[in-house]
């Protein structure tokens, strides 16, 4: 009997390995996640000799239980236990019965954990953003590090935009020294004449851009104004806020020109001279806070991105973009455009590899528990032959005997999908920081794992079920 559990351990120990194998293959060559390493991994040589010491030990542990006890096997006390005619003993009930609920128990939780977190990805992705990141693109433009004044660089960022937009296929386009969901930085600020408690300033993320920004980007101005070629250094300071900005520093007020202060800014005064909707910059599952654009042509930046909305394929944009801009930027050949798209995939994509990594251990359990109770039950009704011939020799019917077995099977799927339901409910709590959008305790996701688990329940004794309508009660009659 060890000898048989070893084998059995060790063969499923190979099949695992194989597939393992490939999944990692698998897992290495997409791109869809954004995971720091994640080509580089492979099947090595440590993992292997764990996979094959855990085949092992279960097949140690789980071969050498029974095999101890046959020593001590009473013959006489198995005989009164059970017969011929009877479908084993309770013990062996029990085992094959708990066998069932414990797979039902497993899948269950790994389930609910891949619908919560499933259903919190969507929300993720179907939130507003604060911008539209189809269609737009980022490139790299700094300024050459010979251009001594400020007033080189002003010139050099009208040029590239200047360029671009003649540009055929250009729709906007606008300059900026931090990209959305990319990086950030902030300053205290206030309003002129207004005070808070030292410590407690408002922080305010800064955005230094270009004209044409918020076209390109998407960003929609809810009042005022946005930037043009007039706001230099020759013009007045100005300075556009978001929504949560001018709600924090104008409560009940038009913050349209108002005198916003902020600690890095030179001067330190700017006149509000529009407010633009909330942009979710640091995370889509993070809220904007306070938000503050200024214009280049004021504050001047040595990092700053291009951006443009384009119908263009992006292979096509960078050849032209490159072409235009050859001239004034000769360092740009090795640039490559960055698709908008590719950064709010790059943010979410801890998320999404969770949830593929969760939904593919979901798949294998319900896998396990459909072969589990096909393989109990099965076992049970070749077992139970006998008693199903009497049964049908004293007049049961086969479709009465069928509907027998799935109520036992789907009896063990219940008790197992309550015990799997209450062990998720106390495990989803430890992934509320996961969740966005849905409670760790959402019913519906509980309610659809467990009409998943029904449904795998009825499909896996459904055909041991059939096996009834094959058996003749005289030849199960003559067999006692």
């Amino acid at each position: 009997m060890l000898t048989e559990s070893i084998a059995l351990s060790c063969c499923g120990a190979l099949l695992g390995i194989f597939l393992a194998i490939a999944g990692t293959r698998l897992l290495a060559g997409l791109n869809t996640f954004k995971i720091p390493l994640l080509s580089t991994v492979q099947m090595d040589a440590a993992s292997l000799a764990f996979s094959l010491l855990v085949a092992l030990i279960t097949g140690l542990l789980f071969g050498l239980a029974p095999a101890l006890q046959i020593p001590f096997t009473s013959v006489h006390n198995s005989l009164k236990d059970s017969s011929r005619a009877a479908t084993g003993t309770i013990r062996h009930v029990w085992i094959r019965s708990t066998l069932v609920v414990s797979e039902i128990v497993f899948a269950c939780v790994l389930l609910v954990g891949a619908g919560l977190l499933s259903r919190s990805f969507l929300n993720v992705l179907s939130i507003d953003l604060g911008f539209q990141p189809e269609r737009a693109a980022a490139l790299r433009v700094d300024p050459a590090t010979d251009f001594a004044s400020q007033s080189q660089r002003d010139t050099y960022y009208s040029q590239v935009l200047d360029r671009v937009r003649s540009l055929s296929g250009i729709r906007a386009a606008g300059l900026t020294d931090v990209l959305p969901l990319a990086g950030d930085r902030s300053w205290a600020v206030t309003a002129q004449g207004k005070f808070f408690p030292r410590g407690q300033f408002p922080e305010g993320f800064i955005r230094i851009v270009s004209d044409g920004y918020l076209k390109a980007m998407g960003i929609p101005l809810r009042r005022g104004r946005g930037f043009t070629e007039r706001d230099n250094r020759t013009g007045e300071p100005v300075a556009l806020v978001n929504e949560t900005l001018a709600r924090t520093l104008w409560p009940g007020q038009d913050a349209i020109g108002q005198i916003l202060m902020a600690e890095g800014s030179q001067p330190p005064g700017r006149r509000v001279v529009g407010v633009v909707g909330d942009v979710r910059h640091r995370a889509p599952e993070q809220d904007s806070g306070c938000e503050l654009y200024m214009p280049i042509l004021q504050r001047g930046e040595s990092t700053i991105y291009l951006i443009v909305r384009t119908a263009l394929p992006p292979a096509a944009l960078a050849s032209s973009v490159r072409a235009a801009l050859r001239s004034i930027a000769p360092g740009l050949s090795n640039n490559e455009f960055t698709t908008i798209q590719e950064l709010v995939d790059k943010s979410v994509s801890p998320r999404r590899f969770i949830v593929g990594l969760l939904g593919g251990f979901s798949t294998f359990a319900l896998i396990l528990a459909a072969l589990g109770i096909y393989a109990v039950i099965s076992y049970s009704v070749s077992q139970r032959t006998t008693e199903l011939g009497i049964r049908m020799a004293l007049g049961a019917t086969v479709q009465n005997l069928q509907s027998r077995i799935l109520l036992q099977t789907l009896s063990l799927a219940a008790t197992g999908m309550i015990l799997g339901s209450c062990a998720a409910w106390f495990l989803s709590r430890a992934l509320g920081g996961l969740l966005f959008g849905i409670t760790s305790s959402d019913p519906s996701t509980f309610l659809g794992a467990m009409g998943i688990l029904t449904v795998v329940a009825c499909l896996a004794s459904y055909l041991p079920a059939l096996r009834v309508s094959k058996i003749e009660p005289m030849a199960a009659l003559r067999a006692t």
